[in-house]
């Protein structure tokens, strides 16, 4: 007995929200934006924090308690790995420049970076069907691969925001009139 929408449409509906989303993304990662650098370190705080406790809320009540043993650290920690390379390339397909009347910085975002958010939307749509169909089957932890995409979009985002600062920074200091030798 079939209980509680279709997937197919659930799939369906969710890429037609999605795909309007991502238009407007790309359209706007294509214009310059103004890079406020003593700002860049909020949203990878709140990422961190929130996946923080995502990962050490307590169980709800029913629920039994949750133990990451050794083996899941070490799942997690290969996601983190994961999550930071990716971060940084990333990062590096942002395009820092300082703009030529004010001395401000300024951003544009690549068609990687715009490839990188769509991956990761197809990765979880897929995710979240595979394992309703097949965990059992394959013995997978669903609860730890949930925590790894968590760990690794966090790890993707914070190391974004790093590498950028780090660049903006050297691209500062670069413009930055004086001596020349």
């Amino acid at each position: 007995m079939h209980h509680g929408p279709d997937p197919t449409t659930i799939t369906l509906i969710t890429v037609l929200i999605l795909l309007p989303l991502l238009y407007r993304r790309m359209r706007k990662l294509s214009r310059p934006q103004p890079l406020k650098l003593d700002r860049l370190w909020i949203r990878p705080a709140f990422i961190l924090a929130g996946c923080t406790l995502a990962l050490l809320a307590p169980q709800p009540p029913g629920m039994p308690a949750r133990v990451l043993a050794p083996p899941d650290w070490g799942w997690l920690a290969v996601a983190a790995a994961a999550g930071a390379w990716a971060g940084w390339q990333m990062g590096r397909t942002m395009h820092i420049e300082v703009h030529p009347e004010d001395g401000t910085l300024m951003t544009r975002g690549g068609m990687a970076a715009m490839l990188v958010i769509v991956v990761l939307i197809m990765f979880r749509m897929g995710l979240r069907g595979g394992l309703q169909m097949e965990a059992r089957a394959w013995h997978l932890n669903a609860l730890l691969i949930s925590d790894a995409s968590i760990v690794f979009s966090a790890l993707l985002f914070s190391v974004r925001s790093l590498e950028m600062y780090l660049r903006a920074r050297r691209v500062m200091a670069a413009a930055a009139p004086g001596p020349r030798p």
